[in-house]
């Protein structure tokens, strides 16, 4: 059981990186190349995305989720969004949202071993998919085949890869760009949501840091929604919110200290490793959760 909700969060990771659409111009040997490599290589912290010839970087939706469960801190059922909410999302804009959120929900509650709730989670994911039409993108045999593999690094690494390319291709041949870019601004959303709560609650200088840290994600977050501005009062009114919290994160003081390089000889680089420091007041900081509670607080209600 637990293997295969492990699955599950690695399989909407993918899901969740694949719902933008992402340029696949390489040829077939460079993505032989990509299939064969190992699986331990391959870095979950972030999601890379290239929209328009343009290389776009965020943050794991597990990522914050990590970082709290790291610092032990408890687990917090109030902060999700109740599974009962998604009746009330009728739209694709809501739907395609909510299942940015949902799955870092599911996240969380996958982190915090809270099994019976990631079904409940899980359940609504998939009701939402399917409302969105984009559950058709996966082969029904993909997530038995992935668990069968859980063990072999190599045919594991091709199942995943297949799902990340089964989503790439339906999204391009269906036009369905808006639903991704949402997909992914829920998710983040939702994460410096749960993080940005705990970082007010508990003083945590490690989550203050982490949480700084989203002012790049940020800006590339509202720089790949732009393009639909002019799309909805929905996209333009999130848009604008996003644009007045950035204003917020430009407050924030940040400070850099390196550390010794280290060179890692079997991946033939040299990784040059920094800490960011962030110098935030209370109320700045209680400034910038409020603002992210607001703007989660009207894509759920």
């Amino acid at each position: 059981m637990l293997n295969k909700l492990l699955i599950i969060q690695r399989l909407f990771l993918i899901i969740f990186a694949s719902c933008i659409i992402i340029s696949c111009s390489s040829n077939t040997e460079k993505r032989n190349e990509e299939d064969r490599q190992p699986l331990r290589d391959i870095d979950t912290s972030t999601v890379l995305l290239k929209i328009n010839n343009t290389l776009f970087t965020l943050p794991s939706p597990y990522q914050a989720t990590f970082s709290i469960k790291n610092s032990d801190i408890d687990f917090n059922r109030s902060l999700l969004n109740p599974p009962d909410n998604v009746s009330n999302y009728t739209t694709n804009f809501k739907q395609a949202i909510n299942l940015g959120i949902y799955g870092t929900d599911l996240g969380y509650l996958n982190i915090y071993d809270q099994i019976p709730d990631v079904i409940s989670y899980f359940t609504v994911i998939k009701k939402l998919s399917q409302e969105l039409g984009i559950h058709n993108a996966l082969q029904v045999d993909i997530i038995d085949k992935i668990e069968d593999n859980i063990d072999d690094q190599d045919s594991l690494l091709f199942y995943l890869t297949s799902t990340y390319r089964q989503f790439d291709s339906y999204l391009k041949s269906n036009n369905r760009k808006d639903i991704g870019v949402l997909i992914i601004t829920g998710g983040w959303i939702e994460s410096i949501y749960i993080l940005s709560h705990n970082a007010v609650n508990t003083k945590n200088r490690k989550l203050i840091n982490r949480l700084g840290e989203q002012k790049h994600p940020l800006d590339n977050l509202i720089e790949i929604l732009s393009p639909f501005y002019y799309q909805s009062i929905e996209f333009s009114t999130l848009i604008d919110e996003l644009v007045d919290l950035a204003y917020e994160f430009d407050g924030i003081i940040y400070s850099y200290s390196y550390t010794a390089s280290e060179v890692q000889e079997d991946k033939k680089h040299t990784l040059v490793q920094s800490k960011t420091n962030v110098i935030i007041s209370e109320y700045h900081l209680k400034t910038i959760a409020n603002k992210i509670s607001s703007i989660r607080n009207n894509i759920i209600y």
